[in-house]
This record gives C-alpha cells, sequence and structure tokens, in this order.
C-alpha cells in the first residue's frame, strides 16, 4: 500500500502514513477524549489532519472512515447556554484554568467556540459571568505564584472570611480554583498558609437572626458591647456583624440587637 510522509513536526514526526496507520490513529486520538474538528487537530496535529485530507479527500470523510460520525465531532455540536454554563461551573469546581487562552489550547476549545458565539454569550467574559464567576478574579488569580496565594488567604482569615471550601466554592471564588490548581487542594492551600483547616471546616456559618442573638446573648452576660472588647473577644463575631451582607458595621449591629441605648461604641 503506499505510505505519504508526515511533515517533521510535533505529532507524527517523520512518520509513515498509510490508510491503516491513519485510520487508527484517528481512533485512539478520539479514545484519549481528544477533540477531532479540524481547527483543533490543524493546531495540534496538523500532520494527522493532512494525511487524512490526502487519502480522503477531506478530514470529514477521513473521520468517517475511521468510524466516528463526524456530526459528533464538530465544535459547535451539542452545545447549548444551559451546557455551557454547566462545563464552566464544573471546570471551576476541579481547580481548571477558566482564562480565555488556557482554555483555547485545552480539549475544552470547542465549548469555548460556543460560548462566544453571537448566537450564545458573545464573549468570554459573558460566559464566565452567566456561571456566576468574576471574570476579574479568574485572571486576577491565574498568573500567581504560590506565596501570593497563601498571603491572600492569611489576609480573609484575619478579615474574619468563612474559609471552607463550601463557602469559598458558593461565592465562586477563583482563588479557590487556583489554589487547587497550584496545592492539590483547598485544604492542603489553607495549612500551607499556617492555619488548622480542621476548625475552619467546623466554623459557625453566620446569619443576622444568629448575630443578634449572639450580642443579645453577650449582653446578658455583662459583656461591654464596644467594638474593641467585642472584636478582642469574639472574632469571628465582630467580623460577621461588619460584613457588608449582614449589618456593615458593628454599631448597626448592636443597634440591630439591643437598640440605641445599649451603644456604648
Amino acid at each position: 500500500m503506499k505510505t505519504i510522509e508526515a511533515p517533521a513536526e510535533a505529532e507524527g514526526k517523520n512518520r509513515e502514513w498509510s490508510e491503516e496507520i491513519l485510520l487508527q490513529e484517528i481512533r485512539a486520538w478520539h479514545r484519549r477524549g481528544r477533540p477531532l474538528y479540524s481547527h483543533y487537530m490543524r493546531q495540534h496535529y496538523q500532520e494527522l489532519l493532512a494525511a487524512g485530507i490526502r487519502y480522503f479527500g477531506s478530514w470529514e470523510k477521513a473521520v468517517e472512515a475511521a468510524g466516528i460520525s463526524y456530526s459528533e465531532v464538530r465544535r459547535y455540536q451539542r452545545w447549548s447556554k444551559k451546557h455551557i454554563v454547566e462545563r464552566i461551573r464544573a471546570l471551576h469546581a476541579q481547580g481548571a484554568d477558566l482564562s480565555f487562552r488556557a482554555l483555547m489550547l485545552s480539549p475544552y476549545a470547542p465549548m469555548v467556540y460556543a460560548a462566544i458565539r453571537p448566537v450564545y454569550f458573545g464573549s468570554w467574559k459573558n460566559a464566565l459571568l452567566a456561571a456566576g464567576l468574576a471574570p476579574a478574579d479568574i485572571y486576577r488569580y491565574r498568573s500567581w505564584k504560590e506565596a501570593d496565594i497563601l498571603r491572600e488567604i492569611r489576609r480573609l482569615h484575619a478579615e474574619g472570611e468563612d474559609l471552607s471550601s463550601k463557602h469559598m466554592d458558593e461565592r465562586a471564588n477563583s482563588l479557590i480554583a487556583t489554589a487547587r490548581r497550584r496545592f492539590g487542594s483547598w485544604g492542603a492551600a489553607v495549612e500551607r498558609a499556617g492555619l488548622d483547616y480542621a476548625k475552619i471546616r467546623k466554623r459557625k456559618r453566620w446569619t443576622q437572626a444568629e448575630i443578634v442573638n449572639q450580642i443579645r446573648a453577650l449582653r446578658e452576660r455583662g459583656v461591654p458591647l464596644t467594638s474593641t472588647e467585642v472584636r478582642n473577644r469574639e472574632p469571628s463575631l465582630f467580623a460577621a456583624a461588619c460584613k457588608r451582607r449582614f449589618f456593615g458595621s458593628w454599631r448597626e449591629a448592636v443597634q440591630a440587637a439591643v437598640g440605641e441605648a445599649a451603644k456604648r461604641d
């Protein structure tokens, strides 16, 4: 059988192709879960693409000859807004780098191509926003070194932030995705920052009602409700009360709990 020598580049370097070898390679590429649409192949396995076209007249015919339905590998096939958002969230939970450049060089490039089409989101930024992620955070944390990540974890802890993985995931915070990528897991990153992750996982989840109840309990025990006293005695309560989503300041929290007469700060 006639063979064709492939160009000497990355994949298939100096390889002599035959129809049999070509079809075997297409099937092997497909089994590994790699995309087979032509644009991806042109970037990642140009030699296989070129050989397929030479033997079968088109890449689509080569893929079909390998027993694979080309309609299933087209880059826009089966995508929807819901599917794209779900995939982005799943990748984020896995700690994947969700920057445009990184995904365009990954097997998830078809999703990105679909996402930026006008019929879906029109841009990758809009797709991230639809998935509940902050594009600025995606790019902010992506370039951080390990020391930067650990410093940020310590800063958040000092401010009373809930560092449990559940809370960080709920906030769609890209810091946790970056930390997982660099340290293997969020818990490992927190431990490397010098914190006890076992205690953090058991940390109280605050609500406005719980904050009010805790302030009233302190008052009943005769504890002064000044910011200095409570910050030293109950730092997590103080930090939670001052969060914007609760009361925004200790003064407002005390006012809500016990009224104007009890405010001394």
